[in-house]
């Protein structure tokens, strides 16, 4: 347990200084101090090894930072919690900004083992987004629906900066979408109070 504890604080390392390319399981074998053949044993291959780091910061994230999210009581609390905690990844975590991108285009390309895997990772991640909108939300089912939509905006803003980090000024976008939230809920009040005058 220890040579396993060793190899996964080493890859973390490694894809903070040297990125996904630059993590071999060479170089990892010489900053752990074992033999290559050690890793593969304890881990199999290097997807699987990424695929475990993947899966304990999650674990971290949702016994530290999440779990203290949920404890505030309201959900606009929760909500400017969790954007702050988003925008500290992006710009303080650069293994995991390396990590999930890799692993989700790994995953498509004829993998279903690691795809299934990455899916259950994802299906806690949602899930942790529906504990916190439930007070709110009680509506399982819309609920769960709300959790897919936030993930899937954060994952897309996340890409969108990853490419052009320039372009979104993320300290900005949570006033931005609900401005864009409230133009939206202006617009559909408006068309019903329309139907109602016809």
């Amino acid at each position: 347990m220890r040579t396993e504890e060793a190899i996964l604080e080493a890859t973390l390392r490694l894809l903070a200084t040297r990125g996904i390319q630059g993590t071999s399981l060479d170089l990892l074998a010489d900053e752990v101090g074992v033999a290559k053949s050690s890793i593969l044993w304890h881990f199999g291959s290097k997807e699987e090894l990424l695929l475990r780091v993947a899966e304990r910061l999650l674990e971290e994230v949702a016994e530290g930072p999440v779990a203290r999210i949920l404890e505030l009581p309201t959900l606009p609390e929760r909500a400017e919690a969790t954007w702050r905690f988003f925008t500290e990844t992006l710009h303080h975590r650069p293994e995991l900004r390396r990590l999930i991108p890799y692993l989700v285009l790994e995953s498509v390309e004829g993998r279903p083992e690691l795809r299934a895997r990455l899916q259950q990772l994802y299906r806690r991640i949602r899930e942790l987004y529906a504990a916190g909108l439930r007070q709110v939300v009680p509506d399982r089912d819309r609920c769960d629906r709300l959790a897919v939509i936030s993930l899937a905006a954060q994952d897309g803003i996340f890409l969108q900066w990853l490419l052009d980090p320039e372009a979104i000024d993320l300290d900005a976008l949570p006033a931005e979408l609900a401005r864009v939230s409230g133009i939206g809920r202006a617009a559909r009040g408006a068309r019903r109070r329309g139907g109602d005058d016809a």
